[in-house]
């Protein structure tokens, strides 16, 4: 899963055969996104995944709501299976 550290979220959710709309945004503190969690299906059985992302200023929404095409071209820094050891 380190290989996908510095391709997008798109690509990465390419890869796994994952769907946007299937995927969690998570933000912490709340308006502040820092990561995506999906289930990868890239080797044929489902396994959770999370992507870290470096949250720039762009990233902030009060209404905790952001453009599918903005998260997708977010690079990846950090890949996880859990969000647990996120925050």
């Amino acid at each position: 899963m380190d290989k996908w550290v510095g391709l997008s979220v798109g690509e990465v959710l390419e890869i796994c055969g994952a769907s946007y709309a299937d995927a969690r945004l998570l933000d912490d503190p709340p308006g502040r996104l820092r990561a995506v969690e999906f289930e990868c299906r890239e080797d044929g059985q489902p396994k959770p995944v999370v992507l870290e992302i470096d949250s720039g200023p762009g990233l902030f929404s009060e209404e905790r709501a952001w453009p599918q095409t903005l998260v997708e071209k977010q690079k990846v820094v950090a890949v996880h299976s859990s969000a647990d050891r996120l925050f």
